[in-house]
């Protein structure tokens, strides 16, 4: 079995010096040296997880994030008990299976619907942010709120990503008369200047 940690480090309970660099370049969480302890110690109790390639794994609410290696998902998923063990300790278990490409990993969730688009915001910190945007008449045809999409979409990625229903060229009545409203400040605002 192949996880994000190393064995040696997992039954030593110390990191070496390369998981400790990642762990503080944000490549690999506590949280995933705590699965791997984990699966590490239910790999004699289910010896088809010998061939599994764990690559990440998140808490995202009351899910596990599981991204493993192609032809990998079957071996977590193919072992009831396993996934009975991960469900009370750690949440409803999703494996999804990587490479983990954005817009892939979105379609697979929000299938059969179709993302309008996704934008990247590169922030001052370095960090990356995207916002995906999802067509408004789509909402009944996807099983998960913007919330839940976010959180399981964010662990999968490693990084935030957002979403958000598009309305297309609706407006309302109240939008007439906030923007009429506003339309009158600046002309009181502007009438006072002189």
């Amino acid at each position: 079995m192949r996880l994000p940690v190393c064995t040696f480090d997992l039954e030593s309970d110390m990191l070496c010096t390369n998981c400790q660099a990642r762990l503080n370049r944000g490549e690999l969480t506590h949280f995933e040296i705590e699965f791997s302890k984990w699966m590490l110690e239910r790999e004699k109790e289910y010896p088809g997880l010998v061939d599994l390639t764990l690559q990440r794994a998140a808490k995202a609410g009351n899910r596990l994030i599981l991204v493993v290696k192609k032809r990998s998902k079957e071996l977590i998923l193919g072992e009831d008990a396993l996934v009975n063990e991960m469900t009370e300790q750690f949440g409803e278990p999703l494996v999804v299976e990587g490479p983990t490409k954005l817009r892939r990993i979105i379609r697979e969730f929000i299938h059969p619907a179709n993302e309008v688009g996704v934008n990247s915001l590169y922030l001052p910190d370095g960090s990356k942010e995207s916002i995906v945007k999802l067509r408004d008449e789509d909402r009944d045809r996807i099983s998960y709120t913007t919330d839940e999409l976010r959180l399981i979409v964010s662990a999968v990625m490693g990084e935030s990503v957002l979403f958000e229903y598009q309305e297309e060229g609706i407006k309302t009545e109240k939008d007439d008369e906030s923007s009429d409203e506003f339309d009158q400040r600046m002309e009181e605002l502007s009438r006072r200047r002189y």
